[in-house]
């Protein structure tokens, strides 16, 4: 009798669990490079926050320069922080039973203008 030889990993087939775990493992190189990927962003995100606030604040800066420096222009709104009316009150927010009222006088007008239309309708219409 011949001896047997031993089947080597080369003429094996990959078993289910074979495949699932390669299959795992490239999903978690995937998934780490995905990881370090969104962990850059983070730790970038601050810098170019800033990056873009400057360039926002510069560009206001700009802009508003070139539109004060024509008298009477338009373009250039007053600047209401350093108002001498300080002191002034705000503007009194409505109350909900202010609100409310007023829903309710809208509805009995509708109503009421509904109810002539409708009166309206049958007087002339039947005679």
């Amino acid at each position: 009798m011949p001896p047997q030889r031993r089947n080597s990993g080369k003429d094996k087939t990959p078993s289910p669990i074979d495949e699932k775990a390669r299959a795992l493992a490239e999903q978690e190189a995937q998934l780490r490079l995905k990881m370090e990927s969104v962990q850059k962003l983070i730790e970038e995100a601050p810098k170019i926050a800033e990056e873009q606030r400057k360039l926002r604040r510069d560009e206001l800066i700009n802009r508003a320069s070139r539109t004060e420096a024509r008298s009477g222009s338009r373009a250039a709104l007053p600047d209401r922080r350093f108002d001498a009316n300080l002191a002034a009150p705000a503007q009194r927010r409505r109350l909900r039973a202010e609100r409310r009222q007023g829903r309710l006088t809208f509805f009995f007008l509708l109503l009421t203008l509904a109810g002539l239309v409708s009166w309206a309708y049958y007087t002339f219409t039947h005679p």
